[in-house]
């Protein structure tokens, strides 16, 4: 009723464990917990058959015939475990680049949800942590400097440093100063979002830039040093220009039901004049029929005072360079064209 057989059919088994009993006469019946298929039954040092000896059900194996009193019964249970899943050359080569290096058809993909996927180590010293190369030659380099990293092209090429407040320009795997460029005359960027200023020419407090700005002023656009007259504004169409502290105001506006008013002619500014400087710059254009008489044909000149927000407007007559300013009866309804360049302390 015994004997020897082949028992590769267990291959997929992994650990297992062995319990003998000692069989009274005629039994059959041993309780033992095991996955089905997989146990092996010992009588006395010998492998019975489990199509012909034995049966199991996961919960007990079961003798054909009965054994006899005081025979060994040893029983093998197996436990089970699965083989990962395999891939033909082809497929590797779609997944893989082989431990020499070489590429083979396909990517590399690292993939985790919710945590880093990928992290890499460089102990030590600083120097190349990521080597990207193009057909064998490097291509450039993800480095580590002094704690920062660094992105670097290859020979003569530019790179980034990436620092604590800074990024800032690398050539040829070093630092560079006043080489690298940002973009060029046929591949531009589109607009520079800068919260401070741009240094031009120069890293000196006067070679900075720190505003440039456009826009529309209208408040109280005349005035009189006296009592300033009412009016209807009939057209608004006074623009600034600002490029750091210094400032053009456009005035360009016309008005109707002058009436009322005296002393000399003021207009408003779009900013303060600078605090430390006096001014006396305007530049009439055409159309300036708000001005009676003979006043249009002269030129016509502004004053703007230190920490000032207004300007006097002057008259030259003549070729002695004198100056006077514009009393409000002088005005009529009509158009004020004129341009007033100034800095501003802001």
């Amino acid at each position: 009723m015994t004997r020897a057989r082949d028992v590769a059919n267990l291959i997929g088994s992994g650990n297992y464990s062995s319990t003998t009993f000692t069989a009274t006469a005629g039994q059959t019946a041993f309780t033992i917990s095991h996955t089905q298929g997989f146990v092996q039954v010992f009588m006395n040092g010998l492998l019975l058959d489990e199509t012909v000896d034995y049966t199991s059900n996961g919960s007990a194996v079961t003798l054909t015939s009965g054994a006899a009193a005081g025979d060994e019964i040893e029983v093998v249970a197996y436990n089970t475990f699965s083989v990962g899943d395999a891939l033909n050359q082809a497929a590797a080569d779609t997944r893989y680049v082989n431990a020499t290096g070489d590429t083979m058809s396909g990517a590399l993909t690292v993939d985790a949800a919710a945590a880093t996927p990928l992290t890499v180590d460089r102990a030590t010293n600083d120097g190349t942590i990521i080597d990207v190369q193009k057909d064998g030659a490097s291509v450039g380099s993800i480095r580590s400097l002094s704690g920062d990293i660094t992105i670097d092209g290859p020979s003569e090429h530019t790179g980034l440093r990436f620092e604590a407040a800074d990024i800032t320009p690398r050539h040829n795997g070093a630092a560079s100063n006043n080489y690298t460029s940002l973009g060029t005359a046929s591949s531009r960027y589109k607009d520079l979002f800068l919260g401070g200023g741009v240094y031009l020419g120069g890293t000196g407090a006067a070679n900075k830039l720190s505003d440039y700005e456009t826009g529309t002023f209208s408040t109280a656009l005349l005035q009189a040093t006296t009592t300033t007259p009412s009016y209807s504004v009939n057209a608004n169409r006074n623009k600034y220009v600002k490029i750091g502290k210094l400032v053009l105001a456009h005035f360009d506006f016309s008005f109707i039901s002058l009436s009322g008013g005296s002393g000399d002619v003021l207009l408003n500014l779009p900013f303060t004049v600078n605090g430390t400087e006096n001014y006396h710059s305007v530049h009439a254009q055409r159309n300036c029929s708000a001005f009676s008489g003979s006043i249009a044909d002269y030129k016509i000149n502004g004053y703007g005072g230190a920490n000032s927000t207004l300007i006097y407007l002057l008259v030259s007559t003549g070729n002695s360079g004198a100056e006077a300013a514009i009393n409000v009866s002088s005005l009529q309804n009509g158009r004020i064209n004129l341009n007033f360049i100034y800095t501003t302390s802001d």
